[in-house]
């Protein structure tokens, strides 16, 4: 049990564990999640009239335990007039401490107040209360307009009902939902080159918890930004949204170049009639930024970085939206101990280095938007994993080089500057491998055109944090002593046509140390690889790079999981540059692992063309065989024994025994079992041939074609969801047959004409319906 002695009734981040509360019993206890509730009402406190009932406030954070919820409430609860609860996320949230709430008050006849954490109703949670609703309704107004005056008439308000007092009151002050924070803009310089705006909580503003938006302000102005910080009291309401508009895309002025949004949470929605939240009207990037509900320290000694619910909240549904997930620029600290309330302060600490980041990061964003795409300096970086020629710019269900040859056209087009670009795959292939690449059996007789000095990765290397420089040096000093031996510097893998540069990611050091793995969460970059990474920001000069393909290997290298610091190597390596990275649709998992440690724009692309496996060669002559055989039995009976023996052979000599699950086969069980054997047969050539596979490569930028096309389109549609059937069960039903095509077995007979087919199995009457499905899409007009 942690016991929280040192300040009694104190914070502590951890909500894990059972903590013991130490107050002194009031008459008034106010229990809520928000530090904002709290920062008020230590405000609050000072401003009320001698004699007011004595009030105690507790963080709900705290009260998470059973044991700690329980000792509470004998020590505390049991003992109060009026309890006040403010619940953010209903019931379910915090359902055993209700429970216990309403014995107590059923058991002392104390009275209750449970409030929705925000502005919107929730009668369930309202239903508990034990005083009256008007009473309720009163209390709730106040507490969500918030703000010092407000909080202060609602425990007022309180006093007269509960303890038959008669202080003057006032109705709630409404404050606005959506507002201009006038920071201190007298820093503001005359060449701004960008204005940058910043959404954060109205709970803060009205609490003074503004450290992380003031440090915000004053570093974007350092960077030439102009910072436009706006508080909302939530973004979930449209409206609000709407109003939030009226700031970052006015009328008569130029509309902000990108947001910097602190709120939790997604605004999406699956509305009816496909339209999206109004924000998204802006159409610029969105930097998510992240308040952390824990402390620096925590952060600090956290491989993963943030807490769970730091992530649910601040990085997870924020994704939803698309926004580029950057830093953790605050952290939670005591302010200062409430001897009134009996409670620590809690208030946002913002870190300068964070901050600073996620600045730069802005300013690079609004430079690749400003600069004229001729002036644009973009780096492509292909994958090489293991590090051989032969794996040069692999992605995974990616042609990577002819999307490269793509990405390049689409770049051409755009107005780039690119110089003499290849025109193939194969030709890209042929240039980079005319230089230096990972593969060590080319190093003596290939070309270098680009590199490193030493002396300029030696300045460099002096700018990292001191414990990276050791902990580089102890790993791989030795081998960077020898290279210096043989060489002036590091050879830069790639190519550069004009403003691109197609450069090929270095090798982690598996060469080096073959025993490690490309994930190895542990292993420090090589100094040729962070030279690399240091070539491409300072002499190359990239305004932004674009990983191509599934996947490198920068968002693997050592630090924290989410929510980076100076010392994590992705951060190291990448500074703070735009990065977009193509990323195959099916693997969101490791796509989010770039997005969340390399803020990475993921650009999604198809899988491969899907098509179904069919059969061929002897699978085909089996699936022959049986139809053969079948049709046998009622009109050639004779035959039989013939078809059967070719059947067997072509089983053993296919080595299909184990796939089908049978012993080795021998003239007695062939005998014995013949139906039963034939009938698995039939049942795997089905599936088999109904399987779905890739039909070669995705080109990025480019729609299948023709007959890959076609089993794409009907791959995708033959999957059903709520609200559709899939093509194959709406074929099946407008035919009115009685099996599933998606579930049925195949092997299953049925012996029925589907079609003007004959079908004996149910994998027959599948063959009949994708055979249909297959006419229905080549009768749909062509894609424009």
């Amino acid at each position: 049990m942690h016991r929280i002695a040192a300040t009694p009734g104190g914070w502590n981040p951890d909500t894990e564990g059972v903590i013991f509360i130490e107050q002194t019993p009031a008459s008034i206890i106010f229990l809520t999640a928000a530090d904002t509730d709290i920062q008020t009402l230590a405000t609050v406190v000072s401003k009320l009239p001698a004699n007011f009932p004595s009030l105690r406030v507790t963080n709900l954070l705290q009260l998470q335990q059973q044991l700690t919820i329980d000792t509470y409430a004998e020590t505390i609860l049991e003992k109060a007039q009026i309890i006040i609860l403010r619940l953010l996320g209903g019931r379910s949230y915090w359902s055993y401490g209700l429970e216990v709430l309403e014995e107590i008050v059923a058991k002392t006849k104390a009275q209750l107040i449970i409030l929705p954490g925000d502005d919107r109703p929730d009668h369930d949670l309202i239903s508990h209360s034990t005083v009256s609703l008007s009473i309720v309704n009163q209390v709730w107004c106040y507490l969500t307009e918030a703000g010092v005056d407000n909080f202060t008439n609602a425990l007022l308000l309180i006093s007269n009902h509960i303890f038959n007092k008669n202080y003057p009151i006032i109705p709630p002050v409404t404050i606005p939902k959506v507002g201009y924070y006038q920071w201190n803009y007298h820093l503001k310089p005359d060449n701004y080159i960008g204005a940058v705006g910043i959404l954060f909580y109205r709970a803060h503003y009205l609490s003074g918890n503004l450290d992380p938006i003031d440090s915000l302000c004053q570093a974007l102005v350092k960077y030439n930004l102009e910072p436009i910080p706006i508080f909302v009291s939530s973004l979930r309401d449209p409206d609000i949204q709407t109003e939030v508009l009226t700031y970052f895309k006015p009328q008569d002025q130029n509309a902000i170049q990108l947001l910097i949004n602190t709120t939790s949470f997604s605004i999406s929605s699956t509305s009816e009639d496909g339209s999206q939240p109004p924000l998204f009207s802006l159409n610029i990037p969105v930097l998510q930024v992240i308040l952390s509900g824990g402390t620096l320290e925590q952060w600090e000694n956290n491989f993963m970085g943030l807490s769970p619910r730091d992530i649910a909240m601040n990085v997870a549904l924020p994704e939803v939206d698309g926004r580029i997930i950057s830093r953790v620029i605050s952290f939670k600290a005591v302010e200062n101990w409430n001897s009134a309330l009996e409670t620590n302060v809690v208030r946002y600490v913002a870190v300068e280095n964070r901050i600073n980041f996620v600045a730069e990061l802005a300013k690079n964003w609004i430079n690749l938007q400003q600069k004229p795409p001729s002036k644009r300096r973009i780096a492509i970086i292909l994958a090489n994993y293991p590090c051989r020629d032969g794996r040069l710019a692999n992605g995974v269900g990616l042609d990577t080089p002819a999307s490269c040859i793509k990405v390049l056209q689409a770049l051409k087009t755009a107005g780039y500057s690119l110089d003499n670009y290849p025109e193939t795959g194969e030709e890209l292939i042929d240039q980079l491998t005319s230089g230096i690449t990972n593969d060590p059996e080319g190093w003596e007789l290939r070309s270098v055109y680009q590199s490193l000095s030493f002396e300029a990765y030696q300045q460099y290397f002096l700018t990292l944090p001191l414990s990276i420089q050791t902990a580089i040096k102890d790993r791989w000093n030795n081998h960077f002593q020898e290279k210096q031996k043989t060489s002036k510097g590091f050879a830069i893998s790639g190519i550069q046509l004009g403003n691109i540069f197609i450069g090929i990611q270095p090798s982690r050091g598996y060469d080096l140390d073959p025993s490690l793995n490309y994930h190895a969460p542990d292993l420090e970059p090589t100094p040729e690889y962070l030279g690399f990474y240091y070539w491409l920001r300072s002499q190359f000069q990239a305004d932004a790079i674009i990983h191509l393909g599934k996947h490198g290997n920068l968002e693997w290298l050592p630090g924290k999981s989410v929510g980076l610091s100076e010392k994590c190597y992705p951060e190291i390596a990448l500074g703070a540059l735009p990065n977009f990275y193509p990323f195959i649709v099916n693997d969101p998992g490791e796509g989010t692992q770039a997005k969340r440690r390399s803020q990475a724009v993921i650009l999604d692309h198809l899988t491969p063309p899907l098509t179904r496996a069919e059969l061929y060669g002897s699978l085909q002559q089996l699936e022959g065989l049986m139809d053969e055989y079948y049709q046998a039995q009622s009109l050639d009976p004779s035959r039989l024994s013939l078809i059967s023996e070719r059947i067997i052979q072509l089983i053993q000599q296919e080595n299909l025994e184990e796939e089908l699950g049978l012993p080795k086969l021998n003239k007695k069980a062939v005998f014995n079992e013949q139906n039963s054997i034939f009938s698995e047969l039939d049942r795997y050539l089905c599936e088999l041939k109904e399987a779905q596979i890739r039909d070669g490569l995705h080109i990025f930028g480019q729609c299948p074609q023709g007959e890959q096309l076609r089993d794409l389109i009907i791959a995708i549609a033959r999957h059903p969801d709520s609200k559709r059937l899939g093509l194959t069960r709406a074929i099946a039903e407008d035919w009115q047959l009685e099996f599933d095509p998606l579930t049925s077995d195949y092997g299953e007979i049925i012996n029925q004409t589907i079609n003007d087919q004959f079908c004996r199995t149910v994998g027959d009457g599948v063959a009949v319906i994708e055979e249909y499905a297959i006419n229905l899409i080549e009768k749909l007009p062509p894609l424009a």
